[in-house]
């Protein structure tokens, strides 16, 4: 067991300890053995236990598609989305339906520090700190053990840089979240808690996040064995980004280079399971059983792996439920339609598209079809119509019927007929359970979900070249993209930062988080204010960080921590 930085303070400090839970996936990677106690004592001595903890460091990962963990042993429990605040409140998504933690992504001021929102952060703060202790944990034993424990120097290698590359993962969450937070690369014991945490600057955060990252990027595999684990590719991509942000553009350039001219590739061809019926090269990427390298999906860098009824495999993730619309409500616009696998389920309508997301690809006709080309906006990859089947309600209209989303453009709130993003809609057909209700069954979704592709870096690649003063290439890159789309090629006058932030949003819609994406670019407030019309005129330049959770300052007895300006 270890603690993690974070206590709560009732009367007197309470440390707030975790026990590990070691996860796989794959059929290997989701299989857990059972032991008779676990502790980084008796685990961390031989390759398989040092896999074991990485494999509950990936099971914590996931928790950002799931619900944010509630506790030191939950893992993506709650009902509350963690990525709602890396992606809602932007100039390409707005919180639907504005409840609780999502609330303050439209309506900020004092929101922002409500009740609901403090425990969203504090819960995001305990988790990603988890997964540091955790990372740290195996790197420093790593270091001063492998070699003794008769681990071979490249499996060695290999370890360390899989937990390195996680926690500069975290630390990469915690600094746009955040900004200035404890830096901490030590396991956490008994015996050295700390009442007395500083926050350290983010550039000396992001300078060991480099050196992560570097070293992860040298010695990570180029593909692994296993689905769901990182490989080198993972760290050439966030090491590219922070050289970025560094202003570093050659290097980062190299480095992106490095990630592209690798065994990844784009894809560019039909494959896997629904390659014989109609649909596209980009949207394959997102079905149920193409979305692992094993499964043919070469585009994939990381992929989140999930499982029904396999130890390891549970908490299924809700991105289909936030992002979808809920037809089967009666109310907020929708029809009261059946819900069915094919439409993906019961959706909740949290999150959606802002218009100025919807039009992005171009002009639709009365059904939301796209009058131009580009896949990523096409029938494939968005919801914009449903055709009435026989247990619809009467009041639906005839079998047949057409009946289209609501593409209004005001962005309402609580319109629970929005049009969605395909890319997560799909309920797992083993999840139907006939002992269920099917409100329950057609509720979770444990598909494996693509996390991390190579088209981001592609994006990366092409705004280190616009900044470097080369948009030719920039517009090459970019074009790659867009010729497997089929949308219409760009030339070189076309490239600005702006243009590179639309094509960031028509090929990474949901994938990226974007607030981390704008905040990077310095266009945060200004597109919000531009696009988003339920938080235009509300954010503020505070707003760019969120408050450091008040239950960490608290807890800090021996160091008064000053919060984020404006909090």
């Amino acid at each position: 067991m270890e603690n993690y930085l974070n206590f709560s303070k009732k009367g007197n400090i309470i440390l707030l300890l975790m026990l590990f839970t070691f996860f796989s996936c794959n059929d290997d990677f989701l299989d857990q053995e059972t032991r008779d106690f676990i502790a980084p004592d008796n685990l961390y001595v031989d390759e398989q236990g040092f896999d074991a903890g990485l494999n509950s460091l990936y099971a914590l990962a996931r928790a950002e598609r799931a619900g944010v963990p509630t506790s030191s042993t939950s893992i993506g429990t709650s009902n509350n989305l963690t990525a709602s605040m890396m992606f809602g409140g932007t100039d390409i998504a707005y919180g639907n339906r504005p409840w609780g933690s999502e609330r303050f992504l439209n309506d900020w001021g004092d929101d922002v520090i409500g009740s609901s929102s403090q425990t969203y952060f504090t819960r995001t703060w305990n988790w990603l700190y988890r997964m540091i202790n955790g990372a740290n944990t195996i790197i420093n034993r790593a270091e001063s053990q492998g070699t003794d424990l008769g681990i071979d120097e490249d499996s060695l290698r290999r370890i360390i840089g899989e937990a390195r590359t996680l926690r500069a993962w975290c630390y990469r969450h915690l600094t746009f979240l955040f900004g200035d937070v404890p830096l901490n690369v030590e396991e956490s014991l008994g015996e050295n808690v700390r009442l007395d945490w500083d926050r350290t600057p983010v550039d000396q955060i992001r300078e060991k996040m480099k050196e992560d990252l570097e070293y992860a990027a040298q010695y990570l595999p180029e593909n692994h064995t296993s689905n769901g684990k990182i490989v080198r590719a993972v760290a050439q991509h966030y090491l590219t980004e922070l050289l970025i942000i560094e202003q570093d553009y050659d290097r980062a350039i190299t480095t992106a280079l490095a990630a592209i001219n690798g065994p990844k590739s784009l894809i560019n061809f039909r494959y896997g399971v629904n390659a014989s019926n109609n649909g596209t090269p980009y949207t394959d990427m997102f079905l149920d059983g193409n979305s692992n390298p094993s499964e043919g999906n070469n585009e994939a860098l990381w992929v989140f792996q999930h499982a029904f009824e396999v130890e390891g495999g549970e908490g299924h993730n809700i991105m289909r439920r936030w992002l979808t619309s809920e037809y089967s409500s009666s109310s907020g616009g929708a029809k009261g339609l059946e819900v069915t696998v094919a439409r993906g389920g019961r959706g909740n309508t949290r999150l959606s598209a802002t218009k100025f997301m919807l039009d992005l690809y171009g002009e639709r006709d009365a059904y939301g079809l796209l009058k131009t080309n580009d896949d990523r906006g096409g029938i494939y990859s968005w919801r914009t119509f449903f055709t009435v089947i026989a247990n619809d309600p009467s009041s639906a209209g005839n079998i047949g019927d057409v009946i289209t989303l609501d593409f209004s453009p005001i962005d309402p709130l609580g319109d629970r007929f929005r049009p969605f993003t395909m890319k997560w809609a799909f309920d797992t057909n083993n999840v139907i359970d006939s002992n269920e209700p099917a409100s329950d069954r057609l509720s979770r979704s444990y598909n494996d979900q693509v996390y991390l592709r190579l088209a981001d870096t592609y994006l990366l690649l092409s705004e280190a070249y616009h900044l470097s003063g080369d948009d030719q290439s920039a517009a090459q890159y970019i074009n790659d993209l867009r010729s497997r789309a089929n949308a219409p090629l760009i030339s070189a006058s076309d490239i600005s930062i702006d243009f590179i932030l639309d094509e960031r949003a028509r090929e990474l819609f949901s994938e990226e988080q974007r607030r981390y994406t704008l905040l990077r670019t310095n266009k945060w407030i200004e597109r919000t204010n531009l696009y988003n019309i339920n938080a235009s005129g509300k954010i503020i330049e505070r707003d760019k960080l969120y408050p450091i959770p008040q239950e960490f300052i608290d807890s800090n007895l021996d160091n008064p921590i000053q919060n984020n300006p404006g909090y």
